[in-house]
């Protein structure tokens, strides 16, 4: 580890110590450094600051992820495609001349083509550093990744996979007609402004209702919001009204969005987002969620967490009826079920 000024810090580098402000932890070790983490540790004063400079001194699974070979051939592709699909997607905006659908698709598959497996894509999207002047962007192209993913867990057909994928990539296209200063708002926004976030779908479903697209892509457009409860914007569909695949956009979009860091928060761990999950399960469609859950739960396994009482475990079996409650152990073997402890909270991978 070396000691770093902050003024000199850049996004991509990882804490190798807890940063303390009178005595509060401000940002955990492992801690992969954003520019907005970078500001929010010049605004607190903190002058200098521990990082990690090569591989073997990264204390946790998370921090040696972004020294992986893997992984930096993933980040390099991804970011590469990130741009030439936000400048597709500008041209369309200002030619009105579509992007075809292969070419969508071929960035989807030369993104994929980086990845071993489907569990490494939720370990690498957990890592990544979001570019804060392409959020909508890059949330689109993270949910065309793990709708492809989900539709090979599911067994889907080709041709049904490559609508879902191209679903990710359309759904929330309406965000890039809203300000952007509203739509990624660190504190709680004012009625009125959550009133135009709601109005993204039926902007999205504009742009895309005079395209050449598949149904299911423009129904998911302006369905990824509702809700099989009735709860959902803009026009609280229920159950069989809401088309199948935007049921699969709303559990992907939830989970990228709780997976990704925001300014507010850091990104939320996979047995974190299923704990979310498990609380809102009237909200999403079970038979469709309850699949996709068991598979994340189950790619936990031999994972190490720290849980709020600051300890260390591994992730040794999951509890069928409690999916984000795994029974863990200890280096000393000893055993903690978290279903029967609901005062312990795993807060971070290890």
């Amino acid at each position: 580890m070396k000691m770093v000024a902050t003024a000199a810090l850049t996004p991509g580098m990882v804490l190798g110590e807890n940063v303390l402000v009178q005595g509060q932890v401000l940002c955990s070790a492992g801690t992969v450094l954003t520019g907005q983490i970078i500001e929010h540790l010049k605004y607190y004063a903190v002058m200098y600051v521990s990082v990690i400079d090569n591989a073997d001194a990264a204390p946790t699974h998370f921090a040696q992820i972004r020294f992986d070979e893997g992984f930096r051939r993933f980040e390099a592709v991804y970011n590469n495609v990130l741009m030439r699909y936000k400048m597709a997607m500008y041209s369309f905006f200002q030619t009105g001349v579509q992007v075809p659908d292969d070419m969508l698709i071929q960035f989807y598959n030369e993104i994929s083509a980086t990845l071993s497996s489907g569990p490494i894509l939720l370990d690498y999207l957990y890592n990544m550093i979001p570019n804060e002047d392409e959020l909508t962007f890059t949330h689109c192209l993270s949910s065309a990744l793990l709708a492809g993913v989900i539709g090979d867990w599911i067994s889907m057909d080709n041709a049904s996979k490559r609508i879902l994928i191209l679903c990710g990539f359309y759904y929330d296209i309406g965000k890039l007609q809203l300000p952007y200063a509203i739509l990624w708002k660190a504190g709680k926004l004012t009625p009125e402004e959550f009133r135009l976030v709601q109005t993204h779908p039926i902007v999205g479903y504009n742009i895309v209702s005079r395209l050449m697209l598949n149904e299911h892509v423009r129904n998911a457009v302006i369905m990824h919001h509702e809700r099989l409860d009735g709860s959902g914007y803009p026009y609280q569909l229920q159950g069989q009204q809401i088309d199948v695949f935007a049921r699969y956009i709303a559990i992907i979009d939830a989970y990228i969005a709780m997976g990704s860091p925001r300014t507010y928060r850091n990104a939320l761990t996979p047995l974190q987002i299923l704990g979310n999950f498990e609380k809102d399960m009237s909200k999403f469609d079970f038979g469709l969620l309850l699949p996709l859950m068991k598979r994340i739960a189950d790619a936990q396994i031999g994972t190490k967490v720290i849980t709020n009482d600051n300890r260390l475990w591994e992730v040794l079996v999951i509890n069928a009826n409690k999916l984000s409650r795994p029974i863990l152990k200890n280096a000393a073997d000893e055993l903690l079920d978290l279903a029967e402890h609901p005062e312990i909270e795993i807060v971070k991978m290890a």
